[in-house]
């Protein structure tokens, strides 16, 4: 991680007990990390995988981050959205008061990731 960067992102997705699962996800850290120079980009796992979203932020804090916003890499907004999100991001608003928080939608409901799949499930069934 890049020290003292101002932004932090965290790409927080569901986690899993097979380490193969979180390749696509890894590779995605490394490609965004790559396109955006002055953010400190890193993964977070809700459950079954590390790191989680709270020893991220923290690494986050201690490298000089005030600013972090995460985004939920999940397709649909269930029942993490509705309960364990709000508690997490209380608690993080909690143990750092001076860190500027912002989450985002889950990406899912993005109009945008929408479209993504929309063009390319069209284009891959189309006969």
């Amino acid at each position: 991680m890049t020290q003292n960067v101002s932004d932090g992102l965290v790409l927080f997705a569901h986690g899993s007990l097979d380490r193969n699962w979180s390749k696509s996800i890894d590779e995605l850290v490394s490609r965004v990390s790559g396109n955006l120079e002055n953010v400190c980009v890193e993964v977070a796992y809700l459950k079954d995988s590390a790191p989680d979203i709270f020893n991220v932020v923290e690494n986050f804090v201690s490298t000089g981050c005030g600013n972090i916003t995460i985004v939920p890499m999940f397709l649909a907004a269930g029942a993490h959205a509705a309960k364990d999100f709000p508690e997490i991001a209380r608690s993080l608003r909690l143990k750092y008061p001076a860190v500027v928080f912002e989450w985002k939608d889950a990406i899912g409901q993005w109009e945008e990731t929408l479209n993504f799949f929309t063009g390319i499930l069209t284009e891959k069934f189309s006969r």
